[in-house]
């Protein structure tokens, strides 16, 4: 049974995970700016596609994030309930249409990148120099991309949500 000490701290943390995403509906070619950040996507390329019988709109599709903050963003490198592979996830993008047939996408992640600093290490009795991971990083100006290909029904455009994600900030 939960006492409700536990049962106090369960919900917390519970809330406290969810607060960390922002769910937004994205339109092409019209990004959409939240604390500095630009969120968007273009399609860089369209076909219409016959997969058995059945036609499709094939769309390639480049996802991004660009830092419009003015400063550079550095974020921990942390270890918490969230996988290794979310510590530097900036957004996750899906598309509510796509049927990810033929070996396609449905969604797609932009991420942003380790960032190194050098630090003296002592080994075997001497001082060392070495890259040591101290969090990823995001510059003011630069853009984050990732491209995907999606699969719609046929007259169809991609729709587009991005799940923003909340990182801790050194």
């Amino acid at each position: 049974m939960f006492t409700k000490t536990s049962f106090l701290t369960a919900a917390i943390l519970f809330c406290s995970l969810c607060s960390f995403a922002q769910i937004t509906d994205l339109e092409e070619k019209k990004p959409e700016t939240v604390d500095g950040m630009e969120y968007g996507y273009y399609i860089k390329n369209e076909q219409v596609k016959s997969v058995k019988e059945e036609e499709y709109n094939r769309f390639e599709i480049t996802l991004y994030v660009t830092n419009k903050s003015g400063c550079t963003k550095l974020y921990t490198d942390r270890t918490s309930v969230l996988s290794s592979e979310q510590n530097n996830l900036l957004a996750s993008f899906n598309c509510t249409n796509a049927n990810g047939k033929r070996l396609t996408a449905k969604s797609g992640s932009v991420k942003a990148r380790d960032f190194y600093i050098n630090a003296k290490v002592q080994e075997n009795g001497k001082d060392v120099t070495k890259a040591v991971k101290a969090g990823y990083i995001f510059r003011n100006g630069e853009t984050l991309k990732t491209n995907i290909i999606v699969l719609v029904p046929k007259d169809q455009r991609p729709v587009m949500q991005c799940t923003i994600n909340t990182l801790p900030e050194l």
